[in-house]
């Protein structure tokens, strides 16, 4: 009997990639073929009477997989720059891909943007209960109930009405701005080093203060009492919450669940010893302080009698106030970061920095405190606090089909996920000239009769929005500008900051860089709203007289 031969590993390999192959050639072929004619379509149809249609469907090659791995990678703005280039191509406004086997149109007309806006039939709550699970370890339940799809059916008080009333109002922004600049200033004058001078990377030395400030603010002192630590498990996290968010395996970020698990534990324990102390607190005492150094601000107290209305975990609760925490500070600190690193940059224009000195100078009162609502009117600084957040925001606002319709004139179908981007109206050429280049005048105006010098973000709907709109707009955004406006111009006034060079981490160890390496923008997944800091400033910084308490 002939003995039977057995394939090789190479003939093996060959009889399982060549089907793989062939699967993967027929789906892009015949993706590629549904774009053009969708192209073809819409291209007739210009200056015809408005008509829906899905925008076109962006080719790929593997099936269920689609354009997930364009859009995972980690260069921020290179999915942006590939849509770009397809937009101006093909004159489009809008296109379709397929994320993890889910259909999502991004629009990126201002127009479209604003139709996402003003949508009725597109919600969020499907991707806040990936997040509770993903990000913040809630239970699936939980999740169901922490982010339910109609709230108001669920409780008698709603989260936007309670950022309505203790979030955004006056009185609660500027008891907020209150607390952050009292505990900023304290921390630095804590620092004997400073009378003398010292050299510091400037973004990774604020970044703590910043940190502890906004956080003693909302939640209080005793939470970093109790866990002084709590700070760097918050930094890994936050680093990589959209890696959590998307379901990364724990296999490939260990270190991300260790801190995701570190930061609810602390949190919850916290939770716990105010309700110990809640329990044990003998006195009826019915008065509702602005501010507690147990619990923090107001808004801390309405938002756990939520939970306790809808009888959250505890390990739930601890997870809401962590991405709660994380809309409050965490783009607030990067912003600081890259406004401070632009007023003192050496390749800033030389006229820049000065003409900011004299905003905040003048927004100081006679006994050197500062008045932070001048501030936010003071123009050349707020013109370069919008540009930062036009040039560095990549925000994406996303929401889910809750009915089959139309979002402007893009037809779109029930369960589909809806994108609009910042960056691909943010740094549209259309939009804003010159578009990659940091240029707070775009934002200026002047009164013609008067010749005043003045400052508008407005008229840009669609354009510009780097809180997002709508219904879902940042609750957060009226403090994280004055906490970032009042950080620039304590450190302007109160020390002497001089260049002293650029520097680039170069494994594990800081470099020097060259003299025009401005920092760059740091690696990460599309969306991570205002973008991390690649790189640093080394500067010497010096108190100018006495300290700030």
């Amino acid at each position: 009997m002939d003995r039977i031969s057995l394939p090789t590993f190479g003939t093996l390999m060959i009889s399982l990639t060549l089907p793989i192959l062939l699967i993967c050639t027929v789906t892009y072929l015949k993706t590629l073929y549904r774009f053009h004619v969708s192209i073809r379509k819409l291209s007739n149809r210009r200056g015809e009477p408005v008509t829906f249609q899905s925008p076109p469907l962006i080719p790929y090659a593997i099936p269920g997989l689609g354009s997930t791995l364009s859009f995972s990678n980690q260069t921020v703005g290179s999915f942006w720059g590939y849509l770009r280039k397809q937009a101006s191509r093909y004159h489009q406004d809008a296109f379709s891909v397929v994320i993890a086997g889910k259909l999502t149109h991004f629009i990126f007309s201002p127009s479209g943007v604003a139709s996402v806006f003003k949508s009725r039939h597109l919600t969020r709550a499907s991707l806040d209960r990936q997040l509770g699970v993903n990000a913040l370890g809630m239970s699936t339940l939980d999740s169901f109930i922490a982010f339910p799809d109609n709230p108001a059916e669920n409780s008698s008080v709603t989260t936007e009405r309670l950022h309505s009333e203790h979030l955004l109002s006056s009185a609660a922004v500027n008891l907020l701005t209150t607390k952050f600049m009292e505990t900023f200033t304290t921390h630095l004058d804590a620092e004997d080093g400073l009378d003398d001078g010292i050299q510091v990377n400037l973004y990774e030395w604020l970044w703590p203060r910043i940190f502890r400030a906004s956080t003693t603010a909302l939640v209080g002192e005793t939470l970093l009492d109790m866990y002084p630590d709590f700070e760097h498990d918050y930094r890994t996290w936050e680093d990589n919450l959209l890696a959590l968010l998307f379901g990364t395996p724990r296999f490939f970020v260990r270190h991300a669940y260790r801190a995701r698990d570190a930061c609810v534990e602390k949190l919850s324990n916290w939770l716990l010893a105010i309700s110990h102390r809640r329990a044990t607190n003998e006195k009826s005492d019915t008065h509702d302080p602005d501010w507690t150094p147990e619990e923090g601000a107001r808004i801390m107290r309405k938002r756990h009698v939520l939970y306790a209305e809808r009888r959250l975990s505890v390990h739930a609760q601890a997870g809401w106030d962590l991405v709660f925490l994380a809309g409050i500070v965490s783009n607030a600190t990067p912003a600081a970061g890259w406004l401070l690193l632009h007023i003192l940059s050496p390749t800033s224009a030389p006229e820049f920095r000065p003409r900011i000195m004299e905003e905040v100078q003048a927004c100081q009162r006679a006994d050197g405190s500062l008045d932070v609502l001048a501030l936010t009117r003071a123009p050349r600084l707020n013109a370069a606090f919008h540009e930062v957040l036009r040039l560095y925001v990549d925000l994406i606002v996303v929401r889910e089909v809750g009915s089959s319709g139309a979002v402007g004139v893009h037809k779109v179908g029930r369960g589909d996920q809806v994108m609009a981007p910042t960056w691909m109206t943010h740094r549209d050429p259309k939009l804003f000239e010159d578009p990659d280049t940091f240029n707070p005048d775009r934002f200026l105006t002047m009164d013609e009769e008067t010749g005043k010098i003045g400052y508008s973000a407005t008229g840009r709907t669609g354009a510009y929005f780097p809180f997002g709109g709508g219904h879902y707009m940042c609750p957060g955004r009226v403090f994280a500008k004055q906490e970032v406006l009042g950080t620039v111009a304590v450190l302007l006034l109160n020390f002497q900051i001089d260049f002293v060079e650029f520097v680039k981490m170069e494994k594990g160890n800081w470099k020097m860089a060259g003299v025009n390496e401005f920092p760059g923008i740091k690696k990460g997944f599309a969306g991570g709203q205002v973008v991390g800091i690649e790189g640093d400033m080394r500067v010497h910084i010096k108190r100018r007289g006495s300290k700030l308490s």
